[in-house]
């Protein structure tokens, strides 16, 4: 598995060559979606998934959520099943 592939969404929009990711902020433990590859950023699913523009640097050095945490939050609706089955 390589890095920040735990927890994908989709592929991103924006490059067509990552996979945007669910990620949290090491400092403020805040999650939020990533792309692996062009590093876009966006607050929410949502808001990637609705092809909002995404911002770059907003946030600082993160982590890969577990299973557990995803679930936590809510977001494990989003995860790409197909995506995830490839890792």
């Amino acid at each position: 598995m390589g890095l920040f592939e735990r927890q994908p969404i989709g592929n991103c929009w924006v490059c067509s060559q990552g996979w945007a990711v669910i990620v949290k902020e090491i400092s403020s433990q805040k999650y939020f979606v990533y792309c692996n590859e062009c590093e876009a950023e966006w607050d929410t699913p949502e808001e990637f998934l609705s092809r909002r523009e995404g911002s770059r640097f907003k946030y600082g050095v993160v982590s890969e959520p577990n299973d557990k945490e995803v679930l936590g939050i809510g977001w494990d609706k989003y995860i790409n099943k197909e995506l995830k089955n490839r890792i």
